[in-house]
């Protein structure tokens, strides 16, 4: 009991903490508007109270005048009773719009900057966030409840607020009249309060639990809907397949659905014939009382006032388990946007303007965070100045995990990485990576323009044409960019109109040509040639090492003809370096390399 106790006071703060952070992003969307619509939901509540006191009045005054046949003042009374009701119906009626108005501004400044703060907190994370399954799903559930559920909690808490104030309004008058008649009203709609909130409470827990299922039903519409996947499916003829996986999900969405509802309406509908039955005695005791007593103004007041509270405390009850389950869904974003930021620490020093020794591997060794096996042991090896080195070896032998330490992405579980004498740690984070160019196989395709997609490479040469061009002729994509039907203003993909989509070796020219904008003094190239044919590889890499004569540039490679160009190779096996040398060295060698090499040229015999 004391640990349940201890639950719900946790649950509450919890609650009020998340309430408290609404309330301070609304107030920095804009403050004057939140503290309009907050008075006027306050002011709106108080509405009902007047309008029941004015009904009981009129009524009782038409009620004289009746009686009073025709007695001018009577009448003038009553009527200026009506006049009230009216005025005050306009009023609501006028303020109403004017909250609607302030609210839909609010709703779009709110969705504005709560998808730019998820954009901000985005880029605060590092590579491991990413790869973090658990943090990805919070991602992609903050990204999609960004736009409206802080918005929506705050609209439901002005609502819920002037609800209650309308119940405090209506009950204060119903006290003045009989104060055990409103504690009954009052406390009948409790019971079903707590059921609300606990199918609430249960229907978030049921909704997280399938978060990564939902995930794959959204991976399976990604691959039924986009043209990238669809020769495959039709080919392999996986709709179906896809179709039953959909199917069977749904099926059990709904079976767990259903149970949930079934056991909602289970218990809600005793509780809701209790409350009725409450209510109709209640009322019938009061028709009875004030008949006798004749006073029929308080009887059409006490009937107003049963309705106008019976419509709150179901607003109420609604609204509460809504909030309270908007709520729950709101500490998966405040959890997202209270991620700790990148663990990679920037240093101070200033990049060289240009590199005087090169790059050095000391004793590194990486192992991938959640994880206990070393991708990489003690892997030791120089860059010169000026040079380009091959990585080689088996996938999995951690050439891309290099290239991702070199950038920073990660940082070693062991050993150093030094540019120039200096521990890369110690360099300005940002500054590093300006000078790093890079193109990794897993290469994005922007659905954006042709010179957008080049310049992204080098913002600051994002305009200039001259450079673009000169890119895309180094990467040979220029080839491609003149058959465009708007040449490098040609829109990119399928996603936007008018776009035009790419063969995937041409994509990859474009790629090149925006690493190649970015003249950087180090260049990092993971299998930049992979989708391209031999021959325009061989006309690339020609281009390649006049764009780079004077960067130091590391290449991944699995073409041994793109690999034997090096100035020097470092095979790896197994996250180790186990031979070092030139191609010819190597091949005299015989060993790992010379058997690679050979292995590859013997499938072109």
């Amino acid at each position: 009991m004391v640990a349940r106790s201890k639950q719900l006071i946790q649950y509450a703060r919890q609650i009020a903490v998340n309430w408290w952070r609404v309330l301070i992003l609304m107030w920095k969307c804009n403050a004057v508007f939140v503290v309009f619509l907050l008075g006027l939901a306050l002011f709106m509540g108080i509405i009902p109270g007047m309008q029941i006191q004015l009904v009981s009045l009129l009524v009782e005054s038409a009620a004289k005048a009746i009686r009073g046949r025709g007695d001018l003042h009577l009448i003038m009374q009553a009527l200026l009773w009506g006049v009230g009701m009216g005025s005050i119906s306009l009023l609501s009626l006028l303020l109403g719009i004017v909250q609607q108005y302030v609210q839909s501004l609010l709703q779009v400044k709110v969705a504005n900057a709560m998808n730019m703060q998820i954009m901000q907190k985005a880029l605060t994370l590092s590579l491991q966030h990413y790869e973090d399954d658990k943090l990805y799903d919070s991602l992609q559930r903050a990204s999609s409840e960004s736009a409206y559920r802080p918005y929506q909690v705050f609209i439901q808490l002005m609502t819920f607020g002037t609800q209650v104030m309308s119940l405090v309004s209506v009950s204060t008058i119903l006290v003045s009249w009989n104060w055990i008649i409103a504690l009954v009203i009052l406390l009948s709609p409790i019971p079903i309060a707590c059921s609300q909130l606990f199918f609430s409470k249960r229907r978030h827990q049921l909704e997280w639990a399938r978060s990564p299922e939902w995930r794959y039903l959204s991976y399976l519409l990604y691959l039924t809907t986009h043209a990238r996947s669809f020769k495959e499916i039709q080919l392999f003829q996986l709709g179906d397949f896809f179709l039953k996986r959909g199917h069977a999900l749904y099926g059990r969405f709904y079976t767990a659905d259903k149970a949930l509802l079934t056991k909602q309406m289970q218990v809600d509908i005793p509780l809701g014939i209790l409350r009725v039955g409450i209510t109709s005695c209640i009322q019938l005791y009061i028709i009875w009382t004030t008949i006798l007593a004749g006073k029929i103004g308080m009887l059409a007041g006490y009937l107003q006032a049963i309705s106008s509270l019976q419509e709150n405390t179901q607003g109420i009850i609604s609204g509460l388990g809504q909030l309270y389950q908007n709520c729950l869904y709101l500490d998966n974003l405040f959890e997202f946007l209270d991620t700790p930021p990148s663990s990679i620490k920037s240093g101070t020093r200033k990049f060289p303007r240009q590199l005087q020794k090169g790059i050095e591997f000391c004793h590194v060794s990486f192992c991938y965070p959640g994880t206990t096996h070393n991708v990489l042991s003690k892997v030791t090896f120089q860059i010169p100045v000026g040079t380009r080195v091959a990585l080689v070896g088996h996938n999995g032998a951690g050439k891309t995990t290099i290239i991702k330490l070199l950038a920073r992405l990660y940082e070693p579980t062991d050993g150093q990485i030094f540019i120039d004498d200096v521990p890369i740690e110690e360099y300005d984070l940002d500054d590093l990576r300006r000078h790093i160019s890079i193109i990794f196989q897993d290469f994005v395709q922007y659905e954006v323009t042709a010179r957008e997609n080049i310049g992204f490479g080098n913002l600051d040469q994002l305009d200039n044409q001259e450079q673009v061009c000169m890119a895309a002729e180094a990467s040979k994509a220029s080839k491609v960019i003149t058959h465009l039907p708007q040449q490098y203003e040609t829109q990119l993909g399928r996603i936007f109109e008018q776009g035009h989509e790419l063969s995937i070796g041409q994509w990859q020219k474009i790629a090149l040509a925006r690493a190649f904008i970015r003249s950087a003094p180090i260049l990092l190239l993971d299998e930049p040639t992979a989708s391209i044919d031999a021959a325009t590889e061989a006309e690339i890499f020609a281009g390649l090492y006049e764009v780079t004569r004077k960067a130091t540039t590391l290449l991944i490679a699995h073409r041994f003809s793109t690999v034997r160009m090096a100035d020097r190779i470092v095979v790896l096996e197994q996250g180790k370096v186990i031979e070092e040398g030139t191609h010819e060295y190597l091949m005299r060698r015989q060993g790992t390399y010379a058997h690679l090499f050979n292995l590859q040229a013997a499938g072109y015999i």
